[in-house]
């Protein structure tokens, strides 16, 4: 009986593992869903897209036409609500359901934005999508960006913001980084935001010390949390907001599985070894009785 794969998230590691599946066994049927309206596309890319070095199709880890060469179903704009393990479904947030055999969760970790006072005002966005570089190139900048965020990925947004902007960009981290690591025209501050100030739109941030800064936008970068709603009502162990694993990347289910940021060991390789512990699994039986896709 032809075994159903399904991963829930089109991130880079998902992706990874979908393909490699496919690349090991013909066989069995694999299932990509993403909550996002796109193709699986590189995270850390968006810095090069908001700097314009690079466009939007530039972003993505392949092309509609691939998927369906390696017999990948990709379901977009599918948010997963819940899950019955017993019964092996998976429920979206919309309507309908789908059944698993193997589960793999790849569906990662964002930025939240803080819960102080003005952070929804118009210019302080969250920065983690495709949809939210979008919606941040719409707006009109012409003084500095503050960035709130201690990552690597946080340097690169803001040398890309003042690379095409011209504007300074204030980060504000509970980290150190490097003085070879900032980009020039950043100043990185270690303190933290408690107000995001303007007349209906961001105008200044005033930090925890009382100093106020001007700026003309506000991205949240910082303070992730695991994007893992859908298991509310599941006995899946969690320790420290990461799904727990073991060393073959199962969590305590011998049929559902976890990789990339939300077991926070978010790379190639282990998404390549998770592939391989479950074309193992599978067994020989059917891997390779269907011919190389055409």
């Amino acid at each position: 009986m032809m075994k159903h794969i399904v991963i829930i998230g089109a991130s880079a590691s998902g992706h990874n593992v979908a393909f490699k599946i496919r690349e090991k066994n013909k066989a069995c049927k694999i299932t990509l869903i993403s909550e996002e309206g796109y193709l699986a596309y590189d995270h850390l890319r968006l810095a090069d897209f908001i700097s314009g070095i690079i466009s939007e199709k530039d972003i993505f880890l392949c092309n509609e036409n691939d998927y369906a060469r390696q017999r990948i179903d990709f379901l977009k704009n599918k948010k997963v609500s819940g899950i019955n393990i017993q019964k092996g479904l998976l429920y979206f947030k919309d309507k309908g359901n789908i059944n698993y055999d193997i589960l793999i969760i790849a569906s990662g970790r964002s930025p939240t934005i803080l819960d102080i006072p003005g952070a929804r005002k118009e210019g302080a966005y969250r920065l983690y999508s495709l949809d939210d570089a979008k919606e941040f190139l719409k707006r009109y900048i012409s003084s500095p960006v503050c960035i709130v965020g201690s990552s690597s990925f946080a340097l690169k947004i803001a040398e890309a913001v003042s690379e095409k902007y011209g504007v300074e960009t204030k980060i504000l981290s509970s980290s150190s980084f490097n003085p070879a690591d900032l980009p020039s025209r950043s100043e990185v501050i270690n303190d933290s935001l408690i107000e995001v100030i303007g007349e209906g739109e961001v105008q200044a941030v005033k930090l925890k010390s009382g100093k106020v800064l001007g700026v003309s936008a506000v991205l949240f970068m910082d303070n992730y949390k695991a994007n893992i709603d859908f298991l509310k009502n599941t006995d899946i162990q969690i320790n420290e907001d990461y799904i727990a694993v073991n060393g073959l990347m199962a969590t305590n289910y011998d049929n559902i599985f976890a990789c990339g940021s939300i077991i926070g060991r978010d790379s190639l390789a282990v998404s390549l070894m998770l592939a391989d512990n479950i074309t193992n699994r599978l067994g020989q039986e059917d891997a390779g009785n269907i011919s190389a896709v055409k």
